[in-house]
C-alpha cells in the first residue's frame, strides 16, 4: 500500500466503532466533536462494526445513546450483511449459532428442523448461551455437507471491561479446520464486507479511508479492498508495536480526534 493518504481527495470515511468511537462504555475524548465537524466538511459516513452479539438497531441506539449523530443507513453491521446473502436463496435451510438477540433478525429466513441438514451453518457470537454442543451439532452439518458461514473473522475482542474474550472468528476457523472447508466471511476482514460499505457510500476506493483500532480485521480488511487504512491507538490499538506486526496501517493515529488535524 502507498504510505501517503491525500486528505484533499477523501470523499468518505468507514469508522470502526467499538475502540474507534468509544471504549469502555464511554465515548472516545473529543470522537463526538471530531464527528460534527467532518460532516461539516462534507464528508460522507459509514459506521462498520464486526459486532454479531445485537442487532443493527442496538448497535445504533448505543451509538445514539452516546450522542453520536447517526442514521439507520449509515451503520452496517454483518448481521444485516448476511441477511442480504440470504436474501437471494429464500428457500435454503439454515442452523444457527448466534444470541437470542440475533437469532431474532432472521426469524424471516428458514431454519432446520428435525432431522434436516442444513444448507448453510451460521456461526456468530453466541456469549448468552456458551455451549460447546451448538458447536458440535454444527460440526456434524458441515462433515455432512452444509456450507460454513462465518458472521466475522475476529479472532477475539475486548469487553466493557477491556478484557481479552474469544471471539467469533477463532469459533469458525475450529469448525474449519476439522471439517477441512473454507468458511465465507461476511464480517472484517472479508474483503466484500469493505466494497458493500464503498457501494452504501456510493464512492470508489480511492475517495475513502479506512480508519479502526484493530490491525487484523480494520487494516488487513482495508488492504484486502485496496483502501487506505488509519489506525487509531484506542481500543485494541492501544497495544500497537509495529516492530512485532506485519500488517502496516497508511498512517496511525493518537484517536479518531487526530482526524480533525489532518482534514
Amino acid at each position: 500500500m502507498s504510505k501517503e493518504i491525500k486528505f484533499n481527495e477523501v470523499k468518505g470515511v468507514l469508522t470502526d466503532i467499538d475502540g474507534t468511537l468509544y471504549f469502555k462504555g464511554t465515548p472516545i475524548p473529543g470522537a463526538l466533536e471530531t464527528l460534527l465537524k467532518l460532516r461539516e466538511i462534507g464528508l460522507k459516513f459509514i459506521f462498520f462494526t464486526n459486532t454479531d452479539s445485537k442487532s443493527p438497531k442496538t448497535v445504533l441506539n448505543i451509538l445514539q445513546d452516546y450522542g453520536f449523530n447517526i442514521d439507520k443507513d449509515e451503520i452496517l453491521t454483518p448481521i444485516i450483511a448476511i441477511k442480504e446473502f440470504l436474501s437471494k436463496y429464500p428457500d435454503k435451510k439454515s442452523y444457527l449459532i448466534t444470541t437470542e438477540e440475533v437469532a431474532e433478525e432472521f426469524q424471516e429466513f428458514p431454519q432446520v428442523m428435525g432431522s434436516e441438514i442444513p444448507d448453510f451453518v451460521i456461526i456468530g457470537d453466541f456469549h448468552d448461551n456458551w455451549d460447546v454442543n451448538r458447536l458440535n451439532v454444527a460440526f456434524k452439518y458441515v462433515l455432512r455437507g452444509a456450507k460454513l458461514l462465518g458472521m466475522q473473522g475476529n479472532r477475539f475482542y475486548l469487553d466493557s471491561n477491556g478484557e481479552p474474550v474469544i471471539d467469533t472468528g477463532t469459533f469458525v476457523q475450529m469448525i474449519a479446520n476439522v471439517t477441512n472447508v473454507t468458511p465465507k466471511i461476511f464480517g472484517k476482514p472479508s474483503r466484500e464486507y469493505f466494497l458493500q460499505a464503498l457501494e452504501k457510500l456510493n464512492l470508489v476506493s480511492d475517495e475513502v479511508i479506512v480508519i479502526g483500532d484493530d490491525l487484523e480485521s480494520d487494516i488487513q480488511g482495508a488492504i484486502n479492498a485496496n483502501i487506505k487504512a488509519i489506525l487509531v491507538k484506542t481500543g485494541k490499538g492501544q497495544y500497537y508495536d509495529p516492530t512485532k506486526v506485519k500488517i502496516k496501517p497508511n498512517l496511525v493515529l493518537d484517536s479518531f480526534s487526530s482526524l480533525i488535524e489532518l482534514i
